[in-house]
């Protein structure tokens, strides 16, 4: 199918997708129109056969009808068999062709006959048709044109060689006819031009804005990456100290152990937010549902929050619904996730309210629950409120203070409500407040749940313990080889595989690893466990990682093992690792 004048502004990948819509275009056309035609070839065969085209009027009525489905299954075999839109286009428009010189030749045999008002009825009738075929060009001026040159210009030298003036009215009209249809197709044609060059525009800039944010992703991945290796060795040094403090009974010593432990939790916590968003983003968030009384997860809340608000001079409300005796509000959800939301956006309403009260509330309203987080802060200008969920993005703080956070709470509260299916409203003006009420669907599950088992306090002490831990981080390695050695466990440290399987004996088989997940040369902690297990080492694994993108936390996920992310908290490892181990050796 030839394409229309604005066609050549197009580049090729445009003119292909311009050929592929009209393709849709024309397909549900002809499919529309397979009907109706008919009927229309019906009228206009009796009434040529009226005006005396004789049995010529009933062959054009079986060639017309053999050649619309012919048409239409030639353009299904053409989609099934997967040809270039261009292919099928062209063909069709062939086709087209043939069934006006169909129509010509039908011309013919009707004008030869004497002048009748029969005439002026096919007339009406067939130009009735010519606008139908508007939609079974999809557009294609060039196509229409072809159509209309055999089919309008044999019909108005019909009426011309009347040599009337009747016949050169009739004919002059159909000319202005059959001009308002071709600009009629050729404006469609325009337009679709336009939506296409639209189209291709917005996917450019979808690509670009898609790269920007990999990149910036990236970036980020690096910076935390890059910001944990120093941190994880100052978290294992500190550990250190507050241990020789214990053990010491030293004050003074335990009370700058505790003043380095809040310092570093501080930055824990920040650089924990943009983990959050990268394991939700690359899918690592499971959702462990189970049946939830709305009513005691906000009571167990509200004793949370109520002492930060106090501490920072503000009123707190807890308003729950009167409910008849045994009648909870159930839903079935993550308890874990829900209350992460919630705290979430209690943490929101904390930073930016200076004065005044914050309300926690549940309502009901049918089958349906309501829990609002309201705070009399300044309030989020309407054309904000879709930007507040975007990552890194903060009202007023553009000196980034860093007591405000990083601007992730409310993109990973978007995230996690989208995880578990919720709906999310914010309601706010400025000066009034912000409202944020998450809606959830009451409901219970109809499986019984096994209440989980409650892990006892263990302590990390146990002399005789052997680890192995492999980073190829000097500073790391030696800060955690020293923490542990203080709390009486046999430590053995490698940077990388050579040197772990040289760390094995006969007289010194670990008990458990230590594996940082990157090292050198692009071998990974997985390498290394894979040769130690090759050597029959087969001691339970530790992976030590600061890689946050979504990808490499996948991986991780899919090795099945036990992974933390860095800073690690020391103590909270030994007391982790001592744990297992005696349980291992409790079940044998």
């Amino acid at each position: 199918m030839t394409a229309p004048a604005e066609d050549g502004a197009l580049n090729p990948a445009q003119l292909e997708q311009l050929q592929a819509e009209r393709l849709l275009l024309l397909r549900e056309g002809v499919r529309q129109v397979r009907g109706p035609r008919f009927l229309v070839d019906l009228a206009v065969a009796w009434a040529a056969y009226q005006a005396g085209a004789g049995w010529g009027a009933w062959i054009y009525l079986g060639v017309m009808t053999l050649g619309l489905w012919g048409r239409s299954l030639l353009l299904e075999h053409g989609l099934a068999a997967g040809w270039a839109p261009g292919r099928i286009l062209r063909q069709m428009t062939t086709v087209l062709a043939a069934l006006g010189l169909v129509h010509a030749g039908l011309f013919v045999l009707v004008f030869l006959q004497p002048h009748s008002h029969w005439h002026y009825l096919l007339t009406m009738v067939l130009v009735g048709n010519a606008a139908g075929a508007v939609a079974t060009v999809a557009g294609d001026v060039r196509a229409y044109l072809l159509w209309v040159a055999i089919y309008g210009g044999s019909l108005g030298l019909g009426w011309l060689a009347r040599g009337t003036q009747e016949g050169l009215i009739v004919a002059g009209l159909l000319v202005l006819m059959f001009g308002v249809l071709v600009r009629h197709v050729h404006g469609e044609g325009r337009a679709q031009v336009r939506l296409v060059r639209l189209a291709d525009e917005l996917r450019s800039a979808r690509d670009r804005a898609e790269r920007a944010s990999e990149s910036k992703t990236r970036f980020f991945a690096a910076a935390s990456h890059d910001l944990r290796q120093p941190l994880t060795a100052l978290s294992y040094h500190v550990a250190t100290v507050q241990a020789l403090a214990s053990q010491q009974k030293d004050e003074r010593l335990a009370q700058v152990g505790a003043g380095l432990r809040r310092a570093l939790q501080d930055s824990q916590a920040l650089l924990n937010s943009l983990m959050e968003v990268s394991q939700l983003d690359a899918g690592a968030v499971a959702v462990q549902a189970e049946d939830v009384d709305l009513v005691e997860l906000l009571r167990r809340c509200a004793d949370d929050y109520a002492p930060q608000a106090s501490q920072q001079g503000l009123a707190f409300d807890c308003v729950l619904p009167e409910l008849p005796p045994g009648e909870p509000l159930r839903v079935y959800t993550d308890p874990a996730l829900l209350r992460r939301i919630l705290s979430n956006l209690f943490s929101n309403a904390l930073k930016f309210t200076a004065q005044g009260r914050i309300c926690l509330m549940l309502l009901r309203e049918g089958e349906r629950a309501a829990l609002c987080v309201q705070d009399s802060g300044p309030g989020i200008p309407p054309e904000l409120q879709e930007r507040v969920f975007e990552e890194f993005f903060q009202i007023n703080n553009s000196g980034r203070n860093r007591a405000q956070g990083l601007g992730l709470g409310l993109a990973i509260v978007r995230r996690l409500v989208n995880l578990l299916g919720l709906e999310l409203r914010l309601e706010s003006q400025p000066g009034q407040g912000s409202c944020f009420t998450l809606w959830l669907p009451l409901g219970s599950s109809q499986a019984t749940h096994a209440p989980a088992a409650l892990a006892g306090s263990t302590t990390p002490g146990g002399p005789g313990h052997r680890l192995l831990v492999v980073d190829d981080e000097v500073a790391i390695r030696d800060a955690l080889a020293e923490l542990l050695m203080t709390l009486g466990w046999s430590v053995r440290t490698a940077s990388g595989v050579t040197e772990a399987l040289s760390c094995l004996s006969p007289q010194w088989q670990p008990e458990a690893l230590v594996l940082d997940y990157r090292l050198r040369d692009e071998v990974t902690g997985l390498d290394a466990l894979e040769a130690l297990r090759a050597q029959g080492c087969e001691a339970p694994a530790w992976v030590i990682t600061g890689e946050t993108t979504p990808e490499r936390v996948q991986t991780l996920l899919a090795a099945g093992l036990p992974v933390r992310h860095k800073p690690v908290d020391g103590l909270a490892l030994a007391h982790e690792i001592s744990a297992t181990l005696r349980g291992a050796k409790a079940a044998r």
